[in-house]
């Protein structure tokens, strides 16, 4: 499983960066990954910071999916 602190990006680049990452290695498994990631900090009363920076690499990594489901946009 991936440690949450390393998925703590500082700028909105690195956030998209790493949700495509993250999509190219886990691929389907990206959304399962993250909501299992997210549970365990809850679970574990693990920082909020880590958990709220998997919470939004989950929402980048759905809109990246949603994103590509689309299409080309020109």
């Amino acid at each position: 499983m991936m440690n949450t602190i390393e998925l703590n990006p500082d700028t909105t680049i690195d956030l998209y960066s790493t949700a495509h990452n993250l999509i190219v290695h886990q691929g389907e498994n990206a959304i399962e990954m993250l909501c299992a990631e997210a549970e365990a900090l809850r679970q574990n009363e693990q920082s909020e910071e880590d958990l709220f920076a998997c919470i939004e690499l989950m929402r980048v990594v759905n809109e990246l999916i949603d994103m590509e489901t689309a299409g080309p946009i020109h």
